[in-house]
Formats: structure tokens, sequence, C-alpha cells
């Protein structure tokens, strides 16, 4: 019972993780179409929660210094200090900037699916018990 308990928990993350997975697509597809674009540089790392997340610095169309972390951190999306990565950002909200690597755009929801996986495991084997 507890085996499907665990799985069942594993799938209530994991679509939690796809919601915002395809929530955060749809919003970087519109900027990519729509947004401002232009270069970011990697100044430094900060640590959240013992993940470690780059702060990217660009400067906005009316000429302010932006900092800002990316909302998706993690492995295979290490960004380097000193690394030139492309950015976009709604009109007027620069605060709001996302970047726009491939690697960002791929891993967005891997997480998702493979906590969705491993919960779909999890109960399959305690059902089986």
């Amino acid at each position: 019972m507890m085996t499907i308990v665990a799985g069942l928990v594993f799938v209530a993350a994991a679509l939690a993780l796809l919601v915002f997975a395809v929530r955060e697509r749809r919003l970087v597809s519109r900027l990519r179409r729509y947004g401002v674009h232009g270069q970011g540089t990697v100044t430094r790392t900060v640590v959240h929660d013992t993940t470690q997340h780059p702060v990217i610095a660009f400067t906005d169309r009316a000429g302010h210094h932006i900092e800002f972390t990316p909302r998706v951190a993690g492995i295979g999306l290490q960004l380097t200090v000193g690394q030139q990565v492309p950015i976009a950002y709604p009109d007027g909200q620069p605060q709001a900037a996302r970047v726009l690597t491939p690697r960002h755009r791929v891993l967005t929801g891997v997480g998702g699916l493979i906590f969705l996986v491993a919960g779909i495991v999890i109960i399959l084997a305690g059902s089986r018990q």
C-alpha cells in the first residue's frame, strides 16, 4: 500500500512539473516570436536549495542593467561564468527575461517525464505485491 502511495506522490509531482514545463514552453515560444531579443552574460552563480543557478546580466532597450536567474536550472543546463546566452523578454518587462538556448527548451520537461515514469513503475511494482 505504501508503495502505491509513494508512486502516486511521484505522479503528482510529475504532473506539477509537466504543467510548469508546458507553461514555460508556451511563454518561451511567444517570446521567440514577439519578445525583445538580446544577449546576456553569465556573471556569477548563486546557490538556491543546494542547486547552483547562473545569474545572467544584460542591458535592456532603455539602457538599464538587468540581472536575472533563469527559472529552469539543473543537471545539463549549467551555464559557465562569462558565457554569452541568447535571451528574450516581453516588451517593457525585462525582469521577466528567459534564456533561449536549445538545452533549456528541451530539458524543461524532462524532469517531469522522469518523475512520471518513476511513479508509474513504483505503482506497478506496488500493485504486484
